[in-house]
């Protein structure tokens, strides 16, 4: 009898263990849509995973200020070391109904984010906010 629940645990063991490559899968959490509401400078987004390639689009974009633009900058999200920032982008075609988009290519492996950097060109101080009717990312090249 003893030997018996020996084996079961075992079995238990294995079988989660073998669902752990799949609970993890970085797919899983690659791509994802939300928005935004009252974003100051220094917002941070939630994290994803990438492997190579990351498209951040922007749609119905409204701010405190004059409704011209909204500066983003994606980061790669390390742990105890800082994090690795890639070129900010601007977002202006968000304000006048339609998708402004932002890429990086060739990035490593690993977990990612946006931060706002500015809204309307100003980026120190937060008195002013964005919101975002619309934000996805997608990781997929082949769009």
């Amino acid at each position: 009898m003893a030997l018996l629940r020996g084996k079961r645990k075992i079995a238990a063991v294995v079988a989660g263990a073998a669902a752990l490559p799949v609970l993890l899968a970085p797919s899983a959490w690659a791509n994802w849509s939300s928005y935004m509401t009252d974003a100051t400078i220094g917002f941070e987004s939630r994290r994803w995973a990438d492997e190579s390639y990351t498209e951040v689009n922007f749609k119905g974009c409204n701010n405190s200020r004059l409704d011209n633009s909204v500066g983003i900058q994606i980061y790669q999200d390390i742990n105890n070391w800082p994090d690795n920032g890639y070129g900010e982008k601007t977002f202006t075609k968000c304000f006048d109904g339609g998708t402004s988009t932002g890429t990086e290519s060739g990035l490593p492996p690993g977990a990612y984010y946006f931060e706002v950097k500015s809204i309307d060109g100003i980026s120190d101080g937060t008195l002013f906010n964005v919101d975002v009717s619309s934000v996805t990312v997608d990781t997929t090249l082949a769009d």
